[in-house]
């Protein structure tokens, strides 16, 4: 337990160079009343359920307290609306919005094309597309999915090289037989991806069309026009003439600014739009480490919220394990077990549950498998039993060592709000009291940040009672 007080934690931040805090704080210890901190060296994996709290005692105040650069995901706007306030003080706030959660206007933007600097990048942004545009528990299809991510990755690869906006893309894929792709990828002497083209543009009508169906299907998002407003020039402009500020993940790594992104989940979802966002940060962020010694100078905190829906990085489970040594320091939170395993696969989601130094489960779950499995590392605690028995010559006196479950299934499903279990590396199961923002230092600050940036309600409508009228039947 030593590593993750008080003490404990102040001694790692001070090796880091921090002074301001030496971690989050993710409770305080039931059994002690001592704070249980998640140092910044430490990668969390949240488990709860809704509407059990943690946004107000894990998300705002690890976002309060976090020395460099934040990038906060969610589908809801209260994260934004309680600490936008706080963070600006510091540094410059960016909201991506692009579903209208926050009602934010796009007085910035980013362009996605600027990520795809070779054929390995626009790779990785086609299968942000293909898996943040898959129905949850559905299969991709052997044959056409492949082909699609093929096409789709040697068409960003083309608008990238030309210069030219993401909506580009959608409509190369709509009309199919379009050359312009094929002449600027044999232009930058890209030779498989251009034939490749070609070869599939040669195939017949009807394997072609199920082909670029799919593709078109994994890139819906460009659809909306609420959503190209943030990823595309407006008004007619090209990508350099667009006026307004564009967002620089580069640039941004080197900062201490802040960064909301959020998306619904469901039809319309923005989500491989902010799963490419969050990860070209963070691969940003992992350059600037490498060129300062391996370590970013101060941590970068990654409060990723909704993990299995506003973001869906299927790549995170083999990053995450190196992430904590480099600086970039990943709280993931997910609502259940199975949304883990729905975007990862058991296998993955075992991988970053065990890679996860501290784990935390803030109860409101109701999967048995899961809370079978947390019950049994949690453990046992032994206790002596003692007997007496008597008779004709006397009594006697029996002591015998048992066991006992700490938390059976039912205990965890029910617990308390207000209540989280702790699992950290080389510590004991720890059961923590929570501590939201508005029992710490930072209550009035965050009350003030809501004040300013929360929607007021609508004033209730006023009932006018009607003017009275006669009854002609009753009325002489």
């Amino acid at each position: 337990m030593a590593a993750f007080s008080e003490k404990g934690a102040q001694a790692k931040a001070e090796r880091l160079g921090i002074k301001d805090n030496p971690g989050i704080v993710v409770g305080k210890v039931v059994s002690t009343g001592q704070k249980f901190l998640q140092s910044w060296e430490d990668l969390s994996l949240d488990i709860w359920g809704p509407r059990t709290g943690k946004s107000t005692s894990r998300v705002i105040p690890a976002i309060l307290d976090a020395p460099g650069a934040v990038v906060s995901t969610s589908n809801k706007r209260d994260v934004v609306d309680g600490t936008r306030g706080v963070r600006e003080r510091t540094a410059p706030v960016w909201v991506f919005d692009p579903q209208k959660i926050a009602q934010e206007d796009p007085d910035w933007w980013w362009n996605p094309l600027s990520y795809v600097t070779d054929e390995e990048k626009a790779y990785k942004l086609t299968q942000h597309f293909s898996v943040g545009s898959r129905v949850p528990g559905s299969k991709p299809d052997a044959y056409f999915d492949p082909k699609a991510e093929d096409i789709l990755s040697s068409y960003f690869l083309a608008a990238a090289l030309g210069d030219l906006p993401i909506t580009q893309v959608y409509l190369w894929v709509t009309e199919q037989v379009n050359r312009e792709p094929i002449n600027i990828l044999k232009q930058h002497d890209y030779e498989l991806q251009y034939k490749g083209l070609e070869s599939t543009l040669e195939l017949a009508d009807k394997q072609r069309d199920g082909i670029f169906g799919t593709a078109e299907k994994m890139i819906q998002c460009l659809k909306s026009r609420n959503t190209l407003r943030w990823v595309a020039p407006t008004g007619g402009a090209s990508v350099a003439s667009d006026a307004r500020r564009q967002f620089n993940p580069h640039a941004f790594a080197a900062s201490q600014e802040t960064i909301y992104i959020l998306s619904k989940e469901g039809a319309g979802s923005a989500a491989p739009l902010t799963t490419a966002l969050t990860v070209a940060i963070a691969e940003a962020m992992e350059e600037r480490a490498e060129r300062s010694g391996g370590r970013l100078p101060k941590p970068a905190l990654f409060a990723l919220d909704e993990l299995a829906n506003v973001v869906r990085w299927a790549g995170l489970p083999d990053q995450f394990s190196h992430y904590g040594s480099k600086g970039l320091i990943v709280m993931g939170i997910l609502q259940s077990w199975s949304q883990g395993v729905e975007l990862w696969g058991e296998a993955n989601m075992r991988k970053i549950w065990s890679a996860a130094n501290v784990k935390v489960y803030g109860g409101g779950v109701a999967e048995e498998g899961f809370l079978r499995a947390l019950s049994d590392l949690i453990g046992d605690y032994s206790y002596i039993n003692v007997s007496v028995s008597s008779g004709k010559s006397g009594s006697s006196r029996s002591r015998q060592e048992a066991k006992e479950r700490i938390f059976d299934v039912s205990n965890l499903a029910e617990l308390d709000r207000g209540r989280a279990v702790v699992l950290a590396s080389g510590a004991p199961a720890t059961l923590v009291r929570t501590m939201p923002w508005y029992s710490g230092p930072h209550k009035e600050s965050v009350e003030s940040s809501i004040r300013k940036y929360s929607p007021r309600p609508e004033a209730p409508a006023v009932a006018v009672p009607a003017e009275p009228v006669a009854n002609p039947w009753v009325t002489k």
